[in-house]
């Protein structure tokens, strides 16, 4: 076998396993979660706020273009947006504590 072709072997499972480290967080819950409801945006941003301060967490919120981004810290975000007159819920987990659990349901009873 010459070089190029052992470098090639040894190289491509290091590739793959570089990609998958930047498509999925090992200790995040579950996948990017992505879809439409009926509430309007200040609907589920409340939603949001109300359960934050029932589980004792703090939360930063940060205006983006047609909705809000609400970053519950260690990479938890939620943004909620309107597009074409539809209101879009999108959670990108994070690193999973006791503390941030309820984020994963939040989709469920804030934006149904």
């Amino acid at each position: 076998m010459n070089r190029l072709a052992i470098a090639a072997a040894v190289s491509i499972p290091l590739l793959v396993a570089g990609c998958a480290m930047f498509q999925s967080n090992p200790d995040s819950g579950e996948p990017e979660i992505d879809h439409a409801t009926d509430r309007s945006v200040n609907d589920v941003v409340a939603c949001l706020t109300q359960d934050a301060a029932k589980h004792g967490v703090s939360f930063k919120s940060t205006p983006i273009p047609q909705g809000t981004m609400l970053e519950f810290g260690d990479s938890n975000v939620v943004k909620v947006r309107s597009d074409n007159g539809q209101t879009w819920y999108r959670f990108y987990p994070g690193q999973r504590h006791v503390s941030n659990l309820w984020l994963e349901g939040a989709s469920k009873t804030c934006a149904p």
